[in-house]
């Protein structure tokens, strides 16, 4: 692999103690992650929680790494010359610069808000829906670029600056000494990630969180500072030495070549970064501590690699036989983790554990909640990620030949590493996923992957002057091994992943697949169960047509519109399968609907419930927009609409929260013409009693006008005015109903056309919630605590304590006389005491056996009620007919 410099005398070029520099530099890779993931969050809140806005943060954070080290590459190198302690210096200078710059970030971005609307604009799309146009793209990417870039190049530099000083002359062990600050600093991102999700954001914020991250920058800073103080290097006074000649004209060459093979390298790593992360939210449930535990279990694998790589090249100096080596195994770990790897469902490993051991402690089932997410995310992600972390440092020890090049070798190698990973996850993310599938593009990148090990051979062949017979039939006998890998691969389903991801739900009896799509920011399927079907993304079910899901959903529309004269403009944020949407257009004074979605792939699939909705996306009033919600009402006139309402996701996943922030209810209440409505969904069976307490706190403190009502059961609806007071007539409901007959079939539907059914949806007022409430801090964009609430049943509880139905008469005061139900509304109050008791015990739903628990005259009034029936309803093997409920396990 040709010669290297011998180790000079001069004590001011030896090899360096690397035991305080792995400090410094851990700290540095902590706060780099915390930075990261909390950047992505704030634009996403800012331009919308968009694939475009996570991957532009993603793509300037990880460019500014690789053109900082290059640049501090060239710059280290030359100050080294003259003091061999100069890098050290530098990078201590450095972090004070990015603990500087990363606190003018955390100021500047909420002011980001107001630039967000005015440089951005709709066009229409191919098939008429309205999508954020090609110039509101670049202007975001612009304002990335402007407020990002300079603190990540800072970051990049750091590693190179510390490569720099760390190696010294000792270029013989550049490899496992690069290692050695790369698995610090990976170990340091590791610990950012899981710090930032399940510690720092859910105790101190979005804002406190990166102050910490300030803090470890400034630790690092003075650190190195007190390091330097005690060493002197005088002038290195390095001229070319005579190993460099030695490596033969076609090191240039080598040296482009072990680019291109790194570059592929982080490629195919990065892209299937963005594979795994869209498979194991499938498999696992997409909510913020998955996502953390995935990051961070990559990086640890990584960490692994790195320091493992290192080791291995030191004792046998082959770093090019190792690198084939470690690329063949990335594959073989990587096609047999997706192969291996079925779907485990906590709640189903927690029912086991209780069945066997009776009542579990608060700790245990949280350990085994997490351990059921770790162990496979392991197997799949962490194996894999081992091998991708040996990469760096191999590829270093392959080319590191002479002292006076080291910094701008390593920065050149970084940098066709982080751009080969921001091309990889943009081409995955944004081409490969949708046009292909995830099989086709795991087989695209695994081969990608085998390209680097041919370029590699090349490379080599080149540093050596000769290359190896023996060397070239390793490499060749391993690429071709890859090719075989993959092509076995291509053996399985087309769909392979996204049916392994359904498999629970494919166990019951009777379903059927209609559809399966892959788009840009999710999967889709379409499953269909007897006399309803359910759209599945991502592996979990998030909209049904079942009965009993189609009341609640439409009660988000039908509710506040009968509570209006003549509403004209209705927004509805998250299509679902159109439920909400199709209620709002039966409304016949309504005159422009609008949906906003972020999916093309889910509103695609519309077709397929076209049943229950009407083909209500043909309908003349309605337009699409293809946009983060909040984002598309940043982008509306202030006093546009008479509803905005929502049918988001489970309230658990990551990035939800911001659907439920006081920020967001205050622009929403913005958007409302006077007197207008807001309607949001509340499962509190989803997330813990504080989080829905919060979440509860936030919607009044905007809307101190509001009242909770019942679609369905524990399916609650907020709902609040801009109006003075929030009052239902029920004289006035059942004139409109008699003027809108198309609205009264629908409620007949799905069991609440009665006066009773209607004013009976009532579960709580405004002065209870704000009683229930006080004291409580609301949900913030910066305390998003929702998102790290998981409800987990046996150790969380439902807030019962929100639930008052005795107050109905301060939502419907005209349907009492003398402390009575007028007519026809003389069962109103049975009706609210089923509620009630289903409200606080919900697990006496389902089943025949709950209702026989239940009081003589609760039985009589459910027998009496199609929809209370609907919760006891059996089907043929005695087993419960019920909705797939959003976000379930």
């Amino acid at each position: 692999m040709g010669a290297r410099d011998s180790e000079p005398s001069d004590p001011g070029r030896t090899a360096r103690d690397l035991r305080p520099l792995l400090v410094f530099f851990f700290f540095s890779g902590a706060a780099g992650l915390i930075y990261q993931v909390i950047w992505v969050r704030e634009f996403g809140n800012i331009f919308g929680n968009t694939i475009h806005s996570a991957s532009l943060v993603v793509a300037v954070f990880m460019g500014g790494l690789g053109l900082g080290a290059a640049l501090a590459g060239r710059w280290a190198d030359r100050r080294y010359a003259g003091d061999a302690v100069a890098p050290l210096k530098l990078y201590a200078r450095v972090e004070i610069l990015i603990a500087v710059s990363a606190l003018a970030v955390a100021l500047g971005l909420p002011a980001l808000v107001e630039l967000s609307a005015p440089i951005s604009r709709y066009v229409p799309g191919p098939n008429g829906w309205f999508v954020p146009s090609t110039g509101s793209h670049a202007a975001r990417y612009a304002v990335a670029v402007a407020i990002l870039l300079p603190a990540t190049t800072l970051m990049g530099a750091t590693l190179t600056l510390l490569i720099r000083y760390a190696v010294a002359a000792d270029v013989a062990s550049a490899g496992w000494r690069i290692g050695l600050l790369y698995a610090a600093n990976t170990l340091g991102a590791a610990a950012g990630t899981f710090l930032t999700d399940m510690l720092l954001v859910p105790s101190m914020g979005l804002r406190g969180t990166q102050m910490v991250a300030v803090l470890a920058n400034l630790g690092a800073s003075l650190g190195a500072f007190r390091l330097s103080a005690g060493r002197s290097g005088g002038a290195a006074g390095l001229e070319a030495p005579p190993a460099v000649a030695a490596e033969g004209s076609g090191a240039g060459v080598s040296g482009v070549l072990l680019g291109a093979a790194i570059f592929l390298a982080g490629f195919a790593a990065m892209g299937m970064e963005i594979v795994w992360f869209r498979h194991m939210s499938s498999m696992q449930v997409g909510q913020r501590s998955v996502f953390s535990t995935v990051l961070g279990v990559i990086l640890l694998g990584i960490v692994a690699g790195s320091f493992a790589g290192g080791r291995i090249e030191r004792r046998t100096r082959r770093p090019v036989e190792i690198f084939v080596v470690c690329q063949a195994c990335f594959v073989a770990a990587t096609l047999a983790g997706l192969f291996l790897y079925h779907r485990v469902a906590v709640s189903d490993v927690l029912r086991s554990a209780r069945e066997q051991f009776g009542t579990l402690p608060e700790a245990a089932v949280l350990a085994l909640r997490f351990g059921v997410r770790l162990v496979p995310t392991l197997f799949v992600v962490g194996l894999p990620a081992l091998f991708l972390g040996a990469t760096f440092p191999l590829v270093n020890a392959c080319i590191q030949r002479a002292e006076h090049t080291v910094g701008r070798r390593a920065g050149a190698l970084y940098f066709a590493n982080t751009f080969g990973g921001v091309a990889g996850s943009l081409v995955a993310g944004f081409a490969i996923l949708p046009a292909l599938g995830s099989r086709p593009a795991v087989a695209l990148l695994c081969a990608v992957a085998g390209a680097g090990v041919v370029v590699m051979q090349l490379a080599a062949s080149g540093l050596s002057g000769t290359g190896s017979r023996v060397r070239a039939a390793a490499c060749t006998g391993t690429a071709a091994a890859i090719g075989a890998g993959v092509l076995l691969w291509l053996q399985t389903d087309a769909d392979f992943l996204v049916m392994r991801s359904i498999e629970p739900l494919l166990r019951r009896e009777g379903v059927q697949v209609l559809a399966v799509s892959e788009g840009t920011t999710e999967t889709a399927v379409v499953l269909t169960r007897g006399d309803y079907s359910d759209l599945v993304t991502d592996g979990h079910p998030m909209s049904s047509t079942h009965r009993l899901g189609q009341r609640y959903m439409r009660a988000f529309s039908h509710l506040p519109l009968l509570m209006m004269d003549s509403p004209e403009r209705v927004l509805v944020i998250c299509f679902g399968v159109g439920n909400t949407l199709h209620a709002a257009s039966l409304h016949p004074s309504v005159r422009e609907l609008d949906v906003a979605d972020l999916s093309e792939n889910v509103l695609g699939q519309a077709r397929w419930f076209a049943d229950a909705n009407g083909n209500v996306l043909s309908d003349p009033r309605v337009r699409v927009f293809v946009n983060d919600g909040r984002q598309h009402l940043r982008m509306s006139p202030e006093n546009r609409y008479d509803l905005v309402t929502l049918e988001p996701p489970p309230i658990n996943l990551a990035g939800v929260s911001a659907l439920y922030s006081k920020e967001f209810y205050e622009l929403a209440r913005s958007r409302l013409r006077p007197g207008g409505f807001v309607t949001q969904w509340l499962p509190p069976k989803q997330v813990s009693a504080e989080a829905v307490l919060a979440a509860v706190r936030a919607f009044i403190e905007v809307f101190p006008q509001a009242v909770l009502v019942s679609g369905t059961g524990l399916e609650l609806i907020l709902m609040g005015t801009s109006a003075d007071g929030i009052k239902i007539d029920a004289a006035r409901v059942a004139r409109i109903l008699a003027e809108r007959p198309a609205v009264r079939e629908d409620l007949k539907r799905y069991s609440m056309a009665r006066l009773t059914e209607i004013v009976g949806s009532f579960v709580s007022d405004a002065a209870t919630m704000e009683r229930v409430t006080n004291g409580v801090p609301p949900l913030t964009d910066d305390l998003p605590i929702m998102e790290y609430a998981e409800f987990t049943p046996g150790v969380d509880r439902i807030p019962t304590e929100l639930f008052n139905v005795e107050a109905v008469a301060a939502w419907c005061p005209g349907c009492f006389s003398d402390g009575e139900p007028v007519a026809p509304l003389t069962d109103l109050r049975e009706h609210l005491s089923v509620s009630s008791i289903l409200y606080a015990q919900p697990h006496l739903g389902r089943s025949i056996e709950g209702l026989e628990k239940l009081p003589l005259s609760a039985r009589n009034t459910i027998l009496r009620s199609p929809y209370f029936l609907s919760y006891f309803r059996t089907d043929a093997r005695g087993g419960t007919d019920e909705p797939s409920s959003q976000g379930a396990e």
